[in-house]
């Protein structure tokens, strides 16, 4: 089995934005010599906010001898042709990017990067801004499979609301052209993910606002695209249920997807309480009661239509 070409192990390396960009402009700049590939075969794209435990759910599938990843998110890909920033260092819209803005090129570009990547294996991906752009992945790759990892609402905003204030440099956050103006944050750098219409919270919004509008944006965003999507090629699961039993839950995530069950996955689920992915304290439930219940309960009316529409009450 192919696992990838050399371009591959270049492309995994490449774990910075300024290594991205690089990059990405001599990708674009060659596209034309590249050799015509074939779309990658089903790949597989998680879908949920970030703080959902995406993360978590791409480390227990990255273990497949069946797929083939980039060691952490797809940015590379995805900022190819739609930078999440411009040149003044402002986020942009480009986060949701529209099936309408795929070019030739672009097609042509992310076919071959993909086989280098994966090689003969089904690509798997996790990206937070995927979850605002999934007609963009469906047109691209009609036979992809999406897999949805719902959480609680409340404890999104929560866990959210530690990201932004992180400390240690985990989420660093990327630069915006002007100041900030977020009460109870005090940096200067936007974090996480940036929907349409981000510029408006950028200042006059309380942080919990803030991480309930990232949180709705994507939850929305992701549900409004599901009925496009054929059936079969979509699986939804929530945090809650993986981490009660997650390997009778990863079980039943692979069969869907077509990926085999394997030891090193299931195992690997088994032990999920052991390993812990990007989390600043360690999971429990309800842990936003204990840590940020004041900011969670006063955006509860924010969240309220989107918590309902997910099947969870408020």
């Amino acid at each position: 089995m192919r696992t990838g070409g050399p371009a591959g192990r270049v492309f995994r390396s490449a774990n910075s934005r300024t290594r991205r960009r690089v990059i990405g402009r001599l990708v674009r700049t060659a596209h034309p010599l590249l050799p015509r590939s074939a779309p990658p075969r089903e790949p597989i794209f998680i879908l949920g906010s970030p703080r959902s435990g995406t993360t978590m759910l791409f480390d227990l599938l990255s273990r497949s001898s069946a797929v083939g990843a980039l060691r952490g998110e797809g940015h590379l890909l995805w900022n190819l042709y739609h930078e999440e920033a411009n040149g003044r260092g402002e986020p942009a819209d480009a986060q949701a990017t529209p099936p309408e803005a795929i070019t030739p090129a672009e097609r042509r570009a992310l076919n071959w990067m993909i086989g280098q990547i994966a090689g003969d294996r089904r690509y798997l991906d996790k990206t937070p801004r995927n979850s605002l752009q999934v007609p963009y992945l469906h047109a691209l790759f009609p036979d992809a499979r999406f897999v949805f990892l719902a959480r609680d609402g409340r404890a999104v905003v929560s866990s959210l609301i530690n990201g932004w204030r992180d400390a240690t440099g985990m989420f660093p956050g990327r630069p915006v052209p002007f100041p900030l103006h977020i009460e109870g944050y005090e940096g200067d750098r936007w974090k996480f993910v940036a929907p349409p219409g981000w510029e408006s919270y950028a200042s006059g919004h309380t942080l919990a606002e803030v991480c309930a509008f990232q949180w709705r944006a994507c939850a929305d965003s992701i549900l409004d695209a599901r009925d496009a999507i054929p059936s079969g090629h979509w699986v939804e699961t929530r945090y809650e249920t993986l981490t009660a039993s997650p390997a009778d839950e990863i079980r039943r995530i692979l069969e869907p997807l077509r990926l085999p069950v394997e030891a090193a996955v299931v195992d690997a689920a088994a032990s999920l309480d052991r390993r812990v992915s990007k989390a600043t304290s360690p999971p429990r439930p309800d842990k936003w009661r204990d840590e940020n219940p004041g900011e969670v309960e006063s955006i509860l009316p924010d969240i309220k239509a989107t918590m309902e529409r997910h099947g969870y009450p408020v």
